[in-house]
């Protein structure tokens, strides 16, 4: 069997075994990578042995596992502990009957009460060793809540990545990107921008642990993050919170910079070098509201600056030409449609030469046609996330959904119009451009064709080529922020090699230190590439000889005159 016919495991582990690591060798350092990264911390810092983190892994839920790790770290447990206990949480997660899986629980919680008032006794481990339940009749089949894979935060700590992240904080969804080193894939974590506020109490903890949902204690209060805590409110009919409110920091929310520090600190993890480059997304100043985005990109760059990160912001439209227009040269028009805002970006050769934002987007239409029709706003939410088809709508409220979708993008296309014809300096496109719109209020169906049915009802200043969807609409502005990251990273890699490498490059170091992150190109603009080729070739003897840099303002021998 050829290495590339072989699953991931099959070929670590012949990796390793190539590296002469034994069997038990070989399946502790595959049960280590099972672990949490906090848990992984703990036996960095040596809180917890080797040992113990080996029980610890067998336990399915990242939940759990801290739970149990810090346990064993409060009260000191042996190894010998640990193994019990991660024995006792393995039989509740496997129990195939909600009667035999409450009994495990009662009386896990009852053991770690003990432990907690009495400390590690020799009765106490007894009780472990010897509880045991009516095992279940034999039936064939089994339910299981399975987590949907492409929801799952994986840890990126664990994963060999290039240097270089992308974060897009959005205000119904965070995403995260890195780009694997191994195969060059680029992988995602992404959660609902939301929380719960839970209690702290200790029954409240035993539910959160039955359940296998993660939370954060921060003092008396609890709280749960992202997906679950989305799940959690549709179980008990409450509503989620949001640290964002039209597309930027909350400002009715006192807790909203802690939870959008701690989700981008769980999706992000650790930089791998102190000072890693982190795009991350930013809406342009709205045109039709007061407000403007100094505060919200302050407080981001100050949430990434403390996790490690070098932060560098990134204009929202101007991620989606970044991630989806690489074959067009990164010219074309990038609209993010979101929650809060719409936010767009016309570029030439990668370099922004129109952005800005409205205030309306997904939440306009949720509060609008519940204004219209007289119910709440989260029960149009949970219609609209429901699927709707704005080309085949099924009742009144779906009704009501399409003829705001259709003045959302009418205004929209208007908006692009009146900037372009009042903007000066515009450039003028050779060939029809693409048109691509990203984010989760273009996730609906039927929104592009609603999308071109209102175009073609009003005359565009630029000729269109195609408009359509990015590949994938969710995750389209992360992928942008990354593409940035890495771009400015292998910049300051060629700054940091010495003034040899730095006269060699010339064009692309200057565009690093001179243009901010989101005019940077993500490859050299069309006829600059002979130029480099020359650069390259040019021996340090002959630097003196080289003509002298023109003064900023001067035209430029290449100008083609596409500017007006």
């Amino acid at each position: 069997m050829g290495e590339e016919a072989k699953g991931f495991g099959e070929q670590l582990y012949s990796r390793l075994q190539g590296k002469g690591l034994s069997k038990y060798q070989i399946d502790k350092v595959l049960a280590l990578q099972r672990l949490d990264s906090e848990v992984s911390d703990l036996g960095v810092k040596g809180l917890l042995s080797e040992a113990q983190l080996l029980e610890i892994s067998k336990i399915g839920s990242a939940a759990r596992q801290k739970q149990l790790a810090s346990l064993a770290v409060e009260k000191n447990l042996p190894a010998s502990w640990v193994r019990e206990l991660s024995k006792l949480i393995r039989k509740a997660e496997k129990s195939r009957t909600e009667a035999e899986t409450n009994k495990y629980w009662d009386f896990f919680f009852e053991i770690k009460e003990m432990i907690e008032k009495e400390g590690a006794s020799p009765a106490i481990l007894q009780l472990i060793k010897h509880f045991h339940v009516d095992k279940p009749i034999p039936h064939q089949g089994s339910v299981e809540v399975v987590e949907s894979a492409d929801r799952r935060v994986l840890s990126f700590n664990k994963m060999d990545l290039e240097l270089g992240r992308g974060l897009d904080v959005g205000t119904v969804n965070i995403c995260a990107a890195a780009l694997r080193r191994e195969d060059g894939e680029v992988v995602y974590n992404i959660q609902r921008n939301a929380f719960l506020d839970v209690r702290s109490d200790t029954f409240t903890k035993k539910m959160l642990m039955k359940l296998g949902i993660d939370y954060i204690v921060q003092g008396d209060k609890g709280y749960v993050l992202g997906d679950p805590a989305f799940e959690l409110a549709n179980i008990f009919e409450k509503n989620t919170r949001r640290p964002m409110k039209d597309g930027m920091i909350s400002p009715v929310e006192p807790e909203a910079l802690l939870i959008v520090s701690l989700l981008a600190a769980e999706l992000l993890g650790h930089p791998q070098s102190q000072g890693e480059v982190c795009a991350f997304s930013v809406p342009a100043d709205p045109i039709d509201a007061e407000r403007n985005v100094i505060y919200h990109r302050g407080a981001l760059e100050t949430v990434l600056r403390k996790l490690g990160y070098s932060p560098k912001p990134m204009l929202e439209g101007h991620a989606v030409v970044f991630a989806e227009l690489a074959e067009q040269d990164f010219t074309g028009i990038g609209i993010s449609c979101g929650g809060g805002m719409f936010n767009v970006c016309i570029a030439y050769k990668s370099v922004p030469a129109l952005t800005f934002s409205t205030s309306r987007g997904g939440d306009w239409i949720d509060n609008n046609v519940a204004s219209a029709i007289g119910m709440p706003a989260s029960l149009v939410c949970a219609v609209k996330e429901g699927g709707v088809d704005l080309k085949n709508p099924k009742d009144r409220v779906q009704e009501a959904i399409v003829i705001y979708y259709r003045n959302l993008i009418q205004y929209t296309l208007e908006t692009i119009k009146q900037r372009f014809e009042s903007a000066s300096n515009m450039p003028t496109f050779s060939k029809p451009i693409d048109l691509v719109c990203a984010g989760g209020t273009s996730l609906i169906e039927g929104f592009i064709d609603v999308f071109m049915e209102e175009f073609s009802k009003i005359n565009f200043p630029i000729e269109v080529a195609r408009i359509r969807l990015a590949r994938d609409p969710l995750r389209a502005i992360a992928a942008g922020c990354l593409q940035a990251a890495l771009e400015e990273t292998r910049a300051l890699r060629e700054v940091q090699e010495g003034p040899a490498s730095t006269l060699k490059r010339t064009p692309v170091t200057k565009v690093s230190e001179t243009i901010p992150i989101d005019r940077l190109s993500a490859r050299p603009p069309a006829g600059k590439s002979e130029e480099l080729v020359e650069l390259e070739e040019v021996q340090p003897e002959e630097i003196e000889d080289l003509p002298a840099e023109k003064p900023p303002g001067q035209p430029n021998d290449r100008d083609d005159g596409r500017r007006r």
